[in-house]
């Protein structure tokens, strides 16, 4: 982003600021740059931007699992945008919190209790205006892969397979994820669990043995933040993503018959860092313990819960 600055100085002052040899004397001060936003460079290796006060209100509410405060958070970032509809960033939080199923969701997984009703994302405007307005190739991945999936499950293939593919070039952990959820969503879980595989070994830079000998190897690296995209281990943003997405993993191999591998992926969970805070560590220990088996609908709802990556903690 270029700042350009004019300052006018009379005439007669510069020379007689010149003569005396002490032009710099009457210069202004300089002036304030603007704070990047984010949603403007680059930030598949590291968020990068000065969020909002509505921006920062959106991640503090989900990473306390407080449906209130993100619905107050995103009336704010609407509030915004009305003022200043170019905030891409913004447009993508609104769009995306659509498809953020209640607290409820997280805290039923995590008792092993029926999960709430939710009808799904809403179609809005929000994210194709967030692809006007982004300049991020994480966001716009993001974004692009999000609005292709509504696309797709309206039949709008024309639109939406081209914006897919357009969003994989920008992001290809997110739409990695997306293409999971998809299969999910159709029951298909052998395919889920190659499209997983695909996802991790992407983040890993490398294959993976789908017997589950790297697991360990895995979370070292997702420890130290030695994959290949952020979105690929736990951070700020994704409080326990490394959990939540070797979960997956380790539910589709018990549901495709590989126990041994499960096994392995659930063993290897409890050596993430963020472990002991997740929200999820008991629904982990029932599958250790044998009290509550992987199933086809739960799996799909853990991958859809946007909590068990992006909440920290629950209330």
């Amino acid at each position: 982003m270029m700042l350009t600055k004019s300052v006018w100085i009379p005439m007669m002052m510069m020379v007689a600021a010149t003569t005396a040899g002490c032009a710099g004397d009457d210069e202004s001060p300089p002036e304030e740059s603007p704070k990047l936003r984010p949603g403007v460079e680059d930030s598949n290796q590291v968020y990068k931007g000065t969020p909002s006060a509505g921006e920062s209100a959106f991640w503090v509410a989900v990473r306390g699992g407080d449906d209130a405060a993100l619905a107050t958070a995103v009336g704010k970032l609407k509030a915004d945008l009305a003022v200043d509809p170019t905030n891409g960033y913004s447009h993508f939080l609104v769009g995306a919190s659509t498809f953020m199923p209640p607290s409820a969701a997280l805290r039923a997984l995590r008792d092993g209790t029926p999960l709430p009703d939710f009808d799904g994302p809403i179609a809005t405007t929000a994210l194709k205006d967030a692809l006007a307005n982004l300049t991020d190739p994480f966001y716009l991945g993001f974004a692009g892969g999000l609005q292709a999936s509504l696309e797709f499950a309206a039949g709008n293939f024309q639109e939406g397979g081209p914006r897919f593919a357009l969003a994989m070039q920008h992001n290809r952990v997110a739409t990695a994820f997306i293409t999971v959820l998809g299969d999910l969503q159709m029951g298909d879980m052998a395919r889920a669990q190659e499209d997983m595989y695909a996802f991790l070994e992407y983040c890993n830079s490398g294959p993976l043995d789908r017997n589950g000998g790297d697991a360990v190897r895995f979370v070292e690296k997702a420890n130290a933040g030695a994959l290949a995209q952020r979105e690929c281990y736990s951070g700020y943003h994704a409080a326990h993503a490394s959990a939540g997405e070797l979960l997956i993993l380790a539910d589709l191999h018990a549901i495709n018959g590989n126990a041994a591998a499960a096994r392995k992926y659930y063993d290897a969970v409890q050596s993430v860092s963020d472990y002991p805070t997740w929200p999820l560590k008991p629904l982990l220990e029932r599958r250790r313990s044998g009290a509550q088996a992987a199933a086809a609908n739960t799996v799909s709802a853990i991958a859809n819960t946007c909590g068990t990556c992006h909440t920290n903690t629950l209330p």
